[in-house]
């Protein structure tokens, strides 16, 4: 999703050598810099702060609340499979994803992010006890608004964040995201388009066939209008047609058959729902599952109250009635900021206090990963330290812009506790 009035972390944090090394081979690619003359500072310090020197630069305050408990956090291996209700992994393995998305290359300026991103990641890793990165990418960055180009720079910005995560024994989730489009094509971006699909093309030649990496093929479909029927909404979603006077050629289930089939990728696929995936409800009824192997269908931030109930209609019947495997593909809760007019929709629950931990039972309960939103102060983080999270305080939470009698808080700790404790 797109997020504003947050502005990306700027951290002071070193990271490992892998990571410094990644970045100044990536320093070549973007600026035509020797990777030597990168390294003496002219390149990749992240922004804010001094530059890394390599394995043995600091890691702010070492551990921060995940106490060194790295060793003890699950790790998974692909290739991926699905069965019933359960994705699995090598040798029969259940795989639940406790993830993190990492969202500097989805927008215009993604080139001055990737070394925030890369800081995110092994801050997944080491701090969170995540087995999962989800790497929100931009097909208008690789091929021009048009679908006609390739810049080859995004592509190796993608594959030094791929490979950090990989090197981190993360699970890789790759998103394709159309919410920064430009004014002149943004209403066509709104579902998957034939540029969606010579995106996945590219991708699926790098990574079609690595079992670490997990296809989410198209991020929050936008196909959708008040006063529509459900049947309608779920037609639009799965088949295209007309929306708003612009004609969508396919929908999901020709994305994602086209992916499997014609391209042969043999990944893993999440595929979100109509309306910014907030709800599943009613997908099944109107018959647009999709017909293709190896899917696990991702909600975002569910849209109805927040409560057993609610969740169940939203998205728990897929697993309650053995249809298909579910995720939280993009999760959180943090006060709005004192300054916005709100928060993102569905993003700040009044009485998160209670429902927070309640909502992250439930998933347990059920088999349900999450994927939560994103290490950046407000969102998740304190201040710009990706090893310390928010906190929510019962007595000050407040949805209502400009009453905050504690600014910034958000569901950062509840969310990494309950990673350490799924996922040790």
């Amino acid at each position: 999703m797109a997020r504003a009035g947050l502005g990306r972390a700027r951290t002071g944090l070193g990271w490992r050598g892998a990571a410094a090394s990644s970045a100044l081979m990536l320093a070549a690619v973007l600026t035509g810099v020797p990777a030597a003359d990168a390294a003496q500072g002219g390149f990749g310090a992240p922004r804010g702060s001094s530059t890394a020197t390599g394995s043995g630069a600091a890691k702010g305050d070492g551990r921060g609340a995940a106490g060194g408990a790295t060793a003890a956090c699950g790790k998974a291996t692909g290739p991926f499979g699905v069965s019933g209700t359960q994705v699995f992994g090598v040798d029969g393995k259940a795989f639940v994803s406790y993830g993190l998305t990492v969202a500097g290359l989805q927008g215009p300026d993604w080139a001055g992010s990737v070394m925030d991103d890369l800081e995110e990641i092994t801050a997944a890793a080491d701090d969170w006890c995540a087995n999962t990165v989800r790497l929100q990418l931009d097909q208008d960055d690789l091929l021009g608004p048009r679908g006609t180009g390739f810049d080859q720079s995004y592509l190796a910005a993608i594959e030094t964040e791929v490979s950090l995560a990989e090197s981190e024994h993360l699970v890789v989730v790759l998103n394709d995201e159309t919410n920064y489009a430009p004014a002149a094509v943004a209403a066509y971006q709104l579902g998957p388009t034939p540029a969606t699909k010579t995106f996945w093309k590219d991708l699926t030649k790098v990574y079609g066939y690595d079992p670490q990496v997990i296809f989410d093929l198209f991020n929050e479909p936008r196909m959708y209008s008040f006063g529509m029927s459900a049947a309608q909404e779920w037609r639009l979603w799965r088949d295209g047609g007309r929306y708003e006077g612009v004609n969508y050629p396919f929908g999901m289930a020709e994305l994602a058959a086209y992916v499997r089939n014609t391209l042969g990728a043999t990944n893993l696929f999440w595929i979100e729902g109509p309306d910014w995936s907030a709800s599943f409800a009613g997908m099944v009824q109107a018959g647009a599952l999709l017909n293709v192997s190896g899917v696990v269908y991702a909600v975002h931030h569910p849209a109805g109250q927040p409560d057993p109930a609610s969740w169940n209609a939203d998205f728990g019947y897929l697993v309650n009635t053995g249809v298909a495997p579910v995720v939280d593909g993009e999760w959180t809760n943090y006060e709005p900021t004192p300054t916005s007019q709100a928060p993102v929709g569905g993003s700040c629950w009044p009485d998160a206090p209670t429902m927070v931990p309640e909502f992250l039972q439930y998933l347990a309960t059920h088999g349900i990963g999450l994927d939560a939103y994103t290490l950046q102060a407000g969102y998740l983080l304190e201040s710009t330290n990706p090893a310390v999270p928010n906190t929510i305080n019962a007595r000050t939470w407040t949805c209502q812009p400009g009453q905050e009698a504690q600014p910034g808080q958000g569901a950062g700790a509840e969310i990494m506790s309950w990673f350490q404790q799924q996922n040790g």
